[in-house]
């Protein structure tokens, strides 16, 4: 993700940055930027898409850009009864425990940016146990969705890039 900001690293720390292959091919879906005329239709929209990812116990991580945006959308996940985890540097103390779980079937998980650093997302949950990891392979894996662009391409990027880790199945959108 720093290749975004080669200019930036090389300004500012003096440090070259070089592209490694990944471990495994990257197999996720990333699907087109979806675009709405009003605030309101966007999160009808992504309410929407949760709702089917939920039919399929498929787990949701969705990034938001402010806490506030991630409050006025954990009101609307509530209002249509989508139980989730609010990750919002309100509850930093447990964090990492909540982002461990986010790979859960049919967990739903909001984080502003900085939210879960340094704590992977395994599917199927932090057990490891093969018979979850396979429910939620089956289900597409971890589905990301960011609910808008970052002012930095590499946070975007990195958003994207918890879902489908290790030629693991997932998918993204951001809207």
């Amino acid at each position: 993700t720093a290749k975004a900001s080669r200019e930036e690293f090389e300004k500012i720390y003096c440090t070259d940055v070089i592209s490694i292959k990944t471990n495994k091919k990257t197999i996720r879906k990333d699907k087109k930027d979806r675009v709405f005329a009003t605030e309101e239709a966007k999160y009808e929209a992504i309410i929407e898409e949760v709702k089917e990812s939920q039919k399929k116990k498929q787990p949701v991580l969705i990034g938001t850009t402010s806490i506030e945006k991630s409050e006025r959308l954990s009101q609307k996940l509530s209002q249509n009864n989508l139980k989730h985890n609010v990750l919002n540097a309100k509850k930093y103390k447990e964090e990492a425990e909540i982002v461990k779980e986010a790979g859960r079937a049919g967990k739903i998980t909001i984080a502003t940016n900085m939210a879960g650093r340094g704590t992977n997302i395994l599917l199927g949950g932090a057990s490891g146990n093969f018979k979850d990891h396979k429910k939620v392979a089956n289900a597409g894996g971890l589905k990301v969705i960011g609910t808008e662009k970052n002012d930095s391409r590499r946070v975007d990027e990195q958003l994207r890039g918890r879902s489908g880790r290790q030629g693991e199945v997932g998918e993204s959108v951001f809207y």
